[in-house]
């Protein structure tokens, strides 16, 4: 088994396209001040509505910290959910037999079962921030929650 914890410095150059994962929505955050600044400007009873929707978007932009959850290259995904800052988790695709999205009330975890029996968690916030590149890189792998049907009666 190939998958290990090592430290960031350590980790391989990679000059391919890596598809990175962060903790902030900066698409859905940049929307958020467009139409901020479109409402001000195109209807005036609702200029502060606007302006409160810029001001948010810009805070979440400027003041809120961002940072890499994980990165999917071409042979494996790093996460970085160390307690150790410095350290990450190299998970290599041929190591996973399964992964699963957990929902929690306070944070998502995507879960990833590995050959050797063991797991590897990362905390996340969207399931559709993951998905896409789960789906791409380990195909039908995806361990669905069953439905539970409620009995007549």
């Amino acid at each position: 088994m190939k998958t290990q914890t090592i430290r960031i410095r350590n980790l391989p150059e990679y000059n391919g396209v890596e598809e990175k994962v962060h903790v902030k929505p900066i698409a859905f955050i940049i929307m958020m001040l467009l139409i901020g600044i479109v409402i001000a400007i195109i209807r005036s009873y609702l200029l502060l509505a606007g302006i409160l929707l810029v001001l948010m978007a810009l805070f979440a932009l400027i003041i809120m910290p961002d940072k890499v959850i994980c990165e999917f290259r071409d042979d494996y995904v790093i996460l970085y959910n160390e307690r150790e800052k410095t350290r990450c988790n190299m998970v290599y695709y041929e190591d996973v037999v399964s992964w699963q999205y957990e929902w929690y009330a306070t944070v998502d975890k995507l879960v990833f079962n590995l050959v050797d029996g063991s797991s590897q968690i990362q905390e996340v916030y969207s399931k559709g921030s993951v998905k896409p590149y789960l789906d791409n890189h380990l195909p039908d792998k995806e361990i669905k929650k069953a439905k539970l049907k409620r009995s007549k009666g």
